[in-house]
């Protein structure tokens, strides 16, 4: 079926403004969400995911979403049927588990990349940072960017990695790549489980109407 648009599933930057291999190249390594980038994960093995900004799921994952309310019982006594209170609606759960294949040198890369901005994404800053690379000592893992299927599905929705698995296969081969100067094996196929935290801020939660969201406007804003 032809698409008119590309709406495959992504985990991108946020507020990205520029170009980025420009930044990178210009010696900005800047692990702050601001006015400028936000391009750790772009530095060294993760250089394949500029053009993408990025990871792109090049073929189509399994996603789970687990949406969750909590209530909590009225205790009466003598009755059949408890009443229950509303207590909070529960930030989605969503596991992404995707395939990476390596046939080419260029899809090993970008595995090898892909392996980069995850291990990047789920750190916090930590040890000394000499004060020009703009990486400062306790900052926590970004917000990143979930998109996929189109508006009614996931529109850019802001989510912290919080956990990721990779399968190194024993049934498949291994492949070799240079990338960034040195060489490693990875696995032709990879199998990717990847737990996305949906992360709404004070200010993006004010942005919430129940109204806009029952038309449909919501899922433009980010919201699930």
């Amino acid at each position: 079926m032809a698409t008119k648009s590309d709406l495959r599933a992504r985990l991108s930057v946020k507020n990205t403004k520029g170009n980025i291999g420009a930044l990178l190249g210009s010696g900005l390594n800047s692990n702050i969400i601001n006015n400028t980038a936000y391009t750790a994960p772009f530095n060294g093995p993760g250089k394949p995911l500029i053009r993408t900004n990025g990871i792109i799921f090049p073929y189509t994952p399994n996603i789970s979403v687990a949406h969750a309310v909590e209530y909590s019982s009225y205790e009466l006594v003598h009755t059949n049927y408890q009443q229950n209170a509303y207590g909070k609606t529960r930030n989605p759960q969503i596991q992404v588990t995707g395939v990476f294949t390596s046939q080419t040198p260029a899809e090993a890369a970008y595995t090898v990349g892909m392996m980069h901005f995850l291990r990047v994404v789920t750190k916090m800053d930590w040890g000394e940072s000499p004060a020009a690379t703009g990486f400062v000592p306790g900052t926590p893992p970004p917000v990143l960017v979930f998109s996929a299927y189109g508006t009614y599905n996931f529109q850019n929705v802001p989510v912290l990695v919080q956990g990721f698995n990779f399968v190194y296969e024993d049934g498949v081969d291994y492949v070799e790549v240079t990338v960034n100067d040195q060489t490693v094996q990875i696995p032709s196929l990879m199998t990717v489980a990847i737990d996305l935290l949906p992360q709404y801020s004070p200010a993006k939660q004010q942005e919430f109407n129940m109204d806009s969201f029952s038309r449909g406007d919501g899922y433009r804003r980010g919201f699930i």
